[in-house]
């Protein structure tokens, strides 16, 4: 839906994928869940940007760079390289009224 240009339809779909992953029995540490909850962070943060729209929880923010930072692969995924930008995210975020 990204690339077909439909913004806003793929970040209800990123939204929704992480409500998901916000139930209590999902182990968002293990590594399906982890890296699930990272990639929809990220595909979350980087439309809402897009749209200027709020993206991803605070929680998910937090917990997504979490993740990313306890990997220990050697080259660590491709997606370690977005952690600076979604502690820049959560920064921002944490700055709006009512975030």
């Amino acid at each position: 839906m990204q690339a077909r240009g439909k913004l806003e339809a793929a970040l209800a779909l990123a939204r929704s994928g992480l409500a998901v992953l916000r139930k209590p029995y999902v182990r968002r540490r293990n590594p399906m869940e982890g890296l699930a909850l990272a990639s929809l962070t990220i595909l979350a943060e980087e439309i809402s940007l897009q749209l200027q729209t709020s993206g991803a929880t605070a929680d998910d923010l937090a917990d997504a760079i979490a993740y990313l930072k306890q990997l220990s692969d050697d080259p660590p995924p491709d997606l370690c390289s977005s952690i600076a930008f979604l502690e820049t995210r959560r920064a921002a975020a944490s700055r709006q009224p009512n975030a």
